[in-house]
Order: C-alpha cells, then structure tokens, then sequence
C-alpha cells in the first residue's frame, strides 16, 4: 500500500473512496483542530492511529511535505471508458477533461481540484509517458482527486469514443484565432489541453472540432497548463449557469 501525505490529504481521503488502513502522526504535532479532525475522522471507521517520530515520517512521504500526518492507503483505483460514458450517459451537459502529455504532478493536482470543484464528470489521462495519480498528484489537488472520476487511455480514442456519444472536442492552443469565451460550450463538451512543453500533440489537434486560445496581452504570450484550465473550464461553467 502507498502513502499519502499532507493534512488536507489524509483528511479528504478519509472522507472519500479508498481503503485507509493506517493514519500516523508526528509526536510533536499536537491536537490542533485540524489533526483532531483527522483522528475523530479515522476512529469513526475504525481506522488505527499511531504516534511516530518525525523522521519516520520524513521517509514515508519522500518528498512530499506531510505536515506532521501521513497514512497508508490502498492505490488509487482508476475508471475506464465505459465507466465514465456510462456515468455521463443521457446528461445533456456533460463535461469531461482530456491531459494530452501533462507530466507535471503540481499541474495535475490543480487541474484536478479546479475539475472537482467545477463539477467536471470526469478526467482523462494518457496511458504512457504522462501522469499519474501519485502522492505528490493527491498533495497538489489537496486530496480533491479522492473524487476525481479519472481515465488512463489513448486520447485519440477517447476523442473518438465520446465523438461517438455526441460530444463536441475542443483543443487548446495558443495559435488558434479564436478566443474561448467566442464558442458555445453548452452541451456535451471535452476540452483537450496539451502538455508543458509540447502541447497537443499533430493527431489529437487534428481530431478536435474547434480550437480555442486565451488571448494574451503582448507582454506574456502563455500561462501555465493549470491556470489555462481553470479559466476555460469555469468559462463553460459560466455559459451554463
């Protein structure tokens, strides 16, 4: 079993999916509100906790910060495509987000917060040479991505699949003439964003229906994946309230 590290962490996977079996807590991390939430959270399940010295800690998160409180936990258990088409199936506004490449844990975990909080239906990631959901993902999402529906597949077919369910792909790219908020985003939508260095890769572009871009003023041409995301995905969420 891997372990998650981080207060916020710890505390959302026990409110959340997956099997907590063990929560550990620094011996100089007192009874602040915060870690007695953890631990009333852990005795309401039956969940064991222990106190340990802090090095011990320091070993079991790596490099993550862990903020006095890390627990064991079964691995993240991810859906399939035909999970996530039949979670969406008749909703007239679905809303799903595709990662082509993105390999940066902190962008992940934000992006996954930012979905989790819009209501997004579900995630999908590439299978190979991408990310994956790891401690330092669930740190940076806070431990939003305990709710996160998320799919490892080929994105080109996963465009196609959801095509195939009525949803209208659109891709990020800086060099698209049009800007975001220009296109309808009501409906069945799925935005691909591209990863840090390369962006959507030659197919997946070729496969959306629109591309789409922020428009930047001439001193700063990009913004970080992460903040793209957010900004586009709370945009759809604008155009359907």
């Amino acid at each position: 079993m891997p372990y998650i590290a981080g207060r916020r962490s710890v505390k959302e996977a026990l409110m959340g999916r997956r099997q907590v079996s063990h929560v550990y807590l620094a011996r100089s991390a007192g009874s602040s509100e915060s870690v007695n939430e953890i631990v009333l959270l852990a005795d309401t399940q039956s969940i064991p906790t222990s106190r340990v010295m802090t090095d011990q800690l320091d070993q079991w998160a790596g490099e993550v910060v862990h903020q006095g409180v890390v627990a064991r936990i079964s691995e993240f258990r991810y859906s399939d495509m035909a999970d996530l088409v039949k979670l969406v199936n008749g909703k007239e506004q679905a809303l799903v987000v595709a990662l082509d490449g993105v390999d940066d844990p902190q962008n992940f975990g934000a992006i996954t917060r930012t979905a989790v909080g819009a209501g997004v239906d579900g995630l999908i990631i590439r299978e190979h040479r991408a990310v994956s959901v790891t401690p330092a993902v669930v740190k940076a999402s806070a431990g939003a991505v305990e709710y996160a529906v998320v799919v490892r597949s080929n994105i080109n077919s996963a465009i196609d699949r959801l095509k195939s369910e009525g949803f209208w792909i659109i891709g990020t790219d800086g060099l698209a003439p049009t800007p975001i908020w220009d296109l309808d985003l009501k409906g069945r939508i799925m935005f691909v964003f591209g990863g840090e260095h390369r962006g959507l890769s030659r197919l997946v572009k070729s496969k959306c229906d629109f591309l789409a871009k922020l428009p930047m003023s001439e001193k700063i041409d990009s913004l970080n994946v992460s903040a793209v995301a957010a900004v586009i995905i709370y945009e759809a969420v604008k155009q359907r309230t």
